[in-house]
């Protein structure tokens, strides 16, 4: 079995250090509480990714779908393509072998093939996730580009879901 390291990255919009007891402080306190939930959940995603299990990925998609810039993916759209081979979607999530310049052509292949794979938590300013931030989620291996982009989420009635697109929205 591969080894997992884990690394929490914690990013603050302000890097200036607050005195002790003050807000930052419960800030970071926050996030740092918030990173130990990512970095399971990341455990709990690499595994459904390595499987194969899309299943498990859209049981994370809010039924409302996932938010793209201005506009929202529909979660139907989101299942057809996270089943069908040859989908952007399914492709970026599950593809196997290399992709452009020698990189894994998936994150589940970067997650299989990786000797080494740390999972990095950062946050997002999100007005909607308040002080904290949007936490997110990214896998990272050395000398090795990491497909796609960080995975964000967001709590509603106790489950992580994902909050914004696995698409490229740009």
């Amino acid at each position: 079995m591969r080894a997992l390291a884990v690394l929490a990255v914690l990013l603050t919009s302000q890097p200036s250090p607050a005195p002790r007891g003050g807000p930052e402080t419960s800030i970071e306190q926050q996030r740092a509480a918030l990173a130990r939930e990512m970095v399971r959940l990341g455990t709990e995603l690499r595994r459904e990714l390595v499987s194969g299990d899309a299943a498990a990925i859209l049981a994370r998609v809010p039924a409302a779908g996932l938010r793209c810039n201005r506009r929202v993916v529909p979660r139907a759209k989101v299942a057809r393509d996270l089943r069908t081979r040859g989908a952007w979607l399914h492709d970026a999530l599950f593809a196997r072998g290399k992709g452009a310049a020698g990189a894994p052509a998936s994150l589940a292949e970067l997650l299989r093939t990786a000797p080494e794979v740390a999972v990095v938590v950062t946050f997002r300013e999100d007005a909607a996730s308040g002080p904290a931030g949007l936490p997110c989620l990214d896998y990272r291996a050395p000398g090795v580009a990491t497909p796609g982009a960080p995975l964000c989420f967001e709590r509603q009635d106790g489950r992580w879901w994902l909050a914004e697109s696995l698409y490229p929205c740009g």
